[in-house]
């Protein structure tokens, strides 16, 4: 973790002292000092929430929660069901000089299938 000097925000640096480690600054005409405290990370919480930046705006979305009825529709026929109307969404999975795969999933059967 990166610390600054509140007085003349330079990066503080680490250096020890005696038996004690403290952050300094390195600033001549500043002399701030602080005790370095070894600050624990907080662990991410294994509960997965996905983000989903669908029409410049971004929307939670539980996998519990159906999240496709968030996604645009197009007409597409579904290889399955026939059915005409399907929801899509597009990823660039290759190399920047290749279009963008999209990946469909029917409104009624909830087949899923891509397109490259």
């Amino acid at each position: 973790m990166v610390k600054f000097c509140p007085n003349c925000e330079k990066v503080l640096r680490k250096k020890k002292n005696s038996d004690t480690f403290i952050f300094y600054c390195p600033n001549p005409s500043c002399n701030y000092t602080e005790p370095y405290t070894k600050e624990k990370r907080n662990k991410k919480s294994s509960e997965r929430i996905e983000k989903k930046i669908i029409d410049n705006k971004t929307r939670v979305v539980d996998e519990e929660i159906n999240s496709v009825q968030f996604l645009p529709k197009i007409k597409e026929e579904c290889p399955e069901c026939h059915n005409a109307e399907a929801y899509y969404e597009q990823f660039q999975t290759r190399s920047a000089d290749e279009p963008a795969t999209t990946f469909y999933t029917c409104t009624a059967c909830k087949h899923k299938w891509r397109e490259y």
